[in-house]
């Protein structure tokens, strides 16, 4: 019998989604394991005990090991309601539906908006994962920058009006991190946040605002989230316990209105959301420990931040950085002739995990930045994790010379 292929290694028809997705890999050196100032993992010495949460929800097994229902437990939704209220957000059970992570929630508002070649706007920089889910979703990118006070609402007011007089169709979408945002850690001011609002109204676009280190905030007194400032359903709002309690638990949220919920459930594929992590993260929320987790760990990553913002001042002179007042994530601009993609391998080699900034633009990536995380790793680990990239910056500074001469 014949065979249409023959070969010993079959050759794969991969979908168009899948030709350019790059899986990254934790990198074996020399040294052993690298010290991860890269990923933005939970500092895994606060990651909360769950066992007596765990185990009163077993108790409960016709529910917790049963299917979920498709929009989540009723009292987790409850909870959140209550979590959100804090922040100054005004909503209600109908409005939430329970998800695997705010990822999870990107992912659905893809699916419900966005045919391929539609606009979406972001942030340049932006998230990474957002930028790799939206080109799952076929986006066509509008990359707005930012400035200290977050996406540059002129700028984007001027894009939008130039597609509106070309007679090119408005962006679907908007995505964004307002509050130290992933990867630059600025925290959008509460003008341009309203002028999100009003611009998303006048051209007809929604805000999908991701916000998962609200909470984890060092100094500085908190900004409303972009939700609270509308009044029309204009704005998604995702939400996650990855970052402020533990991201195994994989539990996240969407706050819209019911018409988007109620197609994003309709997209879901997980026979809904794990009702035995929900029901042990009910009993977190309930006895307190969420918001005991949250000031312990904001605390710590404080001392965190100041140990990296030390570090980088000794061993990396010549970049420049911004100092969040919260997050995970410091966003490190290199001098012209360090190439972050290459200081990245080379850093590898000296036992240090980074990331390079290239990643985190959607359009026009530029090498000039490093994203930095002080989240899971020691004090101690991250100043040694420093002084090893910056032996390999200050081999990079020594081979390719000083920065070229900018006129002022």
């Amino acid at each position: 019998m014949s065979r249409i292929n023959d070969q010993m290694t079959p050759s794969y028809r991969w979908a168009k989604r899948a030709h350019d997705t790059v899986v990254s890999a934790v990198i074996a050196t020399a040294h052993g394991k690298p010290v991860e100032l890269g990923g933005g993992y939970d500092f895994p010495d606060t990651l909360p005990d769950i066992v007596s949460e765990a185990m009163a929800a077993a108790q409960s097994k016709h529910e917790t090991l049963q299917y979920g229902p498709l929009y989540g437990l009723d009292e987790l939704r409850d909870a959140i309601v209550d979590y959100l209220r804090d922040d100054g957000i005004t909503t209600a059970r109908e409005n939430i539906l329970v998800v695997n992570g705010a990822k999870h929630g990107l992912d659905l508002a893809c699916r419900v908006f966005v045919e391929p070649g539609d606009a979406v706007i972001v942030a340049a920089p932006t998230y990474l994962n957002a930028v790799q889910i939206l080109k799952n979703a076929e986006a066509h990118f509008v990359s707005i920058p930012q400035d200290d006070a977050g996406i540059d609402t002129e700028i984007l007011r001027q894009r939008l009006q130039a597609r509106h007089d070309a007679g090119e169709p408005m962006p679907k979408l908007l995505f964004d991190m307002p509050d130290f945002h992933n990867p630059t850690g600025i925290a959008m001011s509460a003008a341009r946040r309203q002028r999100l609002v009003e611009l998303a109204m006048y051209y007809d676009f929604f805000i999908i605002e991701d916000d998962p280190y609200r909470r984890i905030r060092f100094e500085g007194e908190p900004v409303p989230p972009i939700k609270a400032f509308d009044n029309t359903g204009r704005v998604i709002g995702l939400g996650t316990v990855s970052k402020i309690l533990a991201p195994g638990l994989r539990i996240g949220w969407v706050n819209a209105a019911p018409p988007i919920l109620r197609r994003m459930a309709s997209q879901k594929s997980d026979g809904g959301t794990c009702p035995f992590l929900q029901r042990t993260l009910v009993q977190l929320f309930r006895n307190g420990k969420v918001d005991q987790h949250i000031a312990t760990l904001s605390t710590l990553l404080r001392l965190h931040r100041d140990t990296m913002i030390d570090a980088i001042r000794e061993h990396l002179p010549g970049t420049s950085i911004r100092t969040p007042n919260g997050g995970y994530f410091l966003w490190v601009r290199l001098p012209p002739q360090i190439d972050a993609d290459e200081l990245v391998r080379r850093a590898a080699k000296e036992g240090v995990s980074t990331l390079s900034g290239r990643l985190c633009f959607a359009e026009e990536p530029s090498d000039s930045f490093l994203r930095l995380a002080y989240s899971f790793s020691t004090p101690g680990q991250i100043a040694d994790g420093i002084e090893r990239l910056g032996r390999a910056y200050a081999a990079m500074r020594s081979e390719f010379g000083p920065p070229p001469h900018r006129d002022l």
